[in-house]
């Protein structure tokens, strides 16, 4: 029996690798994978009527965080945005993030520090709503809330947008070190997931046991949104397996974890590798870069909880320069910083590399796809 990968979708691709060793051994042979690729890359229906937004801080971190609507062929035009008013009168303000990407033409998009900000936006109408940061849980003044945007994404079932964050709490330091207030009344809160409505303006606790990503893997790149569902890195505490894709479905409000193999078995030094969460072709991707060789590797998941459908379908390189992914594009192109803090793209196709004629700091500048629309967010 013979298998058209034209003909078949990833997930089932995946499943034929479980029925039959020799239908497995195909994603190993490659005249078999080189049809799956041209294939995959020639599916460019979810880019349609998409734009590409940059979002670029300076190196010398003096001004805020510059936001550029990419177009053109190779994406040489570019058009700064101004951010929601909110962003631009505070000061400390200066590393604005998106988490995820455009939903429905709306962006989530917020800056961290003592005071953390959260704002759904849309620009093509340039209006916004600012969400509510007060946890659901009521602390004393000695207590401080830190909280940890994990998710942004549309519940279809409730015709809604919904934001994804845990929330913990410390004891404010003046609190610690006054000797004249009587420590007996430090109460521990235990940290909390919290889900945000746009409808009702409001938080909502999650009585749910969701892991939580590694400290070292805590990026603004590592949350993505797929059909309904939201998906970033996590640890296990139960099992062998270290790392997880975990991915929650805003509709039903249940937890998937699926194991992340070892994408780069050729890589000298594990220390060099990096690695980022992200979205090709409604696909969630795993992209890793090996400084040691100059090359990346992209893995694209099959079925939501099956280890054994990760499939290895690109590897680039080696390339003349490597450096810090950021982002995938509309015409499935690698965004990354190089070394000299030179902004580049990478062709999957040609695996040529053309520099975008902008510096900026690596692990502060993103790519995301945006669909424009007039959607209200305050109605």
């Amino acid at each position: 029996m013979a298998l058209s990968n034209e003909k078949l979708p990833q997930k089932s691709l995946s499943r034929f690798k479980c029925v039959r060793k020799t239908w497995a051994v195909l994603f190993e042979n490659p005249y078999f994978l080189n049809m799956y690729q041209t294939s995959f890359k020639s599916n460019n229906s979810y880019y349609n009527d998409a734009c590409v937004l940059l979002k670029q801080t300076p190196l010398d971190f003096e001004k805020h965080s510059l936001l550029y609507l990419l177009s053109g062929e190779r994406f040489d035009n570019k058009v700064k945005l101004d951010w929601p008013s909110s962003f631009q009168d505070d000061d400390h303000d200066f590393n604005v993030n998106i988490l995820g990407s455009g939903i429905n033409g709306i962006l989530c998009i917020y800056s961290e520090g003592l005071i953390s900000k959260v704002v759904l936006w849309n620009p093509a109408i340039d209006e916004f709503r600012v969400i509510p940061m007060k946890p659901t849980v009521s602390v004393p003044s000695y207590k401080t809330d830190f909280d940890r945007l994990y998710g942004f994404g549309y519940d279809y079932v409730r015709d809604d947008f919904k934001v994804i964050r845990y929330v913990n709490f410390f004891t404010n330091l003046h609190y610690l070190l006054d000797d004249q207030i009587d420590k007996s009344s430090n109460i521990f809160y235990d940290p909390l997931w919290e889900i945000y409505s746009l409808k009702s303006n409001s938080w909502r606790k999650l009585d749910l046991d969701i892991p939580r990503s590694p400290d070292s893997m805590i990026n603004s790149l590592d949350q993505v949104y797929v059909s309904g569902m939201c998906h970033w890195f996590g640890e296990s505490e139960t099992t062998d397996d270290n790392l997880y894709l975990v991915s929650f479905d805003l509709g039903n409000e249940v937890v998937f974890l699926t194991s992340i193999p070892i994408l780069m078995d050729d890589s000298n030094n594990f220390e060099l590798v990096d690695t980022h969460l992200m979205v090709l072709n409604e696909s969630i991707a795993l992209i890793s870069s090996d400084a040691g060789t100059n090359t990346f590797h992209i893995s694209i998941l099959g079925e939501i909880g099956v280890k054994e459908s990760w499939n290895k379908l690109f590897r680039v390189g080696p390339l003349p320069c490597l450096g810090y992914s950021i982002g995938m594009g509309k015409n499935n192109d690698i965004f990354f910083v190089k070394e000299d803090e030179e902004l580049a793209m990478c062709d999957l196709g040609t695996h040529t590399v053309q520099e975008l004629g902008i510096k900026g700091v690596f692990y502060c500048c993103q790519v995301v796809i945006y669909k424009k629309s007039l959607l209200s967010i305050t109605e």
